[in-house]
């Protein structure tokens, strides 16, 4: 079976996309105490909430890298990564909008203050990461209609 362009493009951003929410899952299970005290800073959940989100949150970015990258439950990591990436730029946008600067902590849990232009950076690149993962959740969708009109 050979593989087209679109394809070969579909799998790498779909190996790509998992590989950068692995990473960005890494730092926060192996130090949930630090990714606590990054969650709490923004200043938006309630801290049983926070601490509830700081133990959850990793494993469910590193569950949908790791399912991206083996091709299994591609449709539903790709919704999940594609939901967390809008609740991730809420959260950037709440803060910009509150005057609250906050640490990203999307691939550390080290807290420091964000300057407006690394607000604006960081809501860039979630825009480029949803992006991303939208295009994977409706790729085959797109692929079986365009099918369809060939039969």
């Amino acid at each position: 079976m050979s593989l087209n362009n679109k394809e070969k493009i579909f799998i790498i951003l779909r190996i790509a996309l998992g590989i950068l929410f692995i990473w960005a899952s890494w730092d926060k299970i192996l130090d949930p105490k630090g990714f606590v005290r990054v969650v709490q800073n923004y200043a938006i959940l309630p801290p049983i909430l926070a601490n509830f989100t700081a133990i959850v949150l990793p494993w469910i970015e590193a569950v949908s890298g790791i399912l991206l990258i083996s091709g299994y439950y591609i449709r539903g990591s790709a919704a999940i990564v594609s939901g967390l990436m809008l609740v991730f730029m809420s959260a950037l946008a709440w803060n910009m909008y509150r005057g609250i600067d906050v640490t990203c902590g999307c691939f550390s849990n080290e807290l420091k203050a964000a300057a407006t232009g690394d607000y604006v950076y960081e809501i860039l690149r979630d825009i480029l990461i949803l992006g991303a993962g939208l295009r994977i959740f409706f790729y085959k969708i797109g692929q079986d209609s365009a099918d369809r009109k060939l039969s």
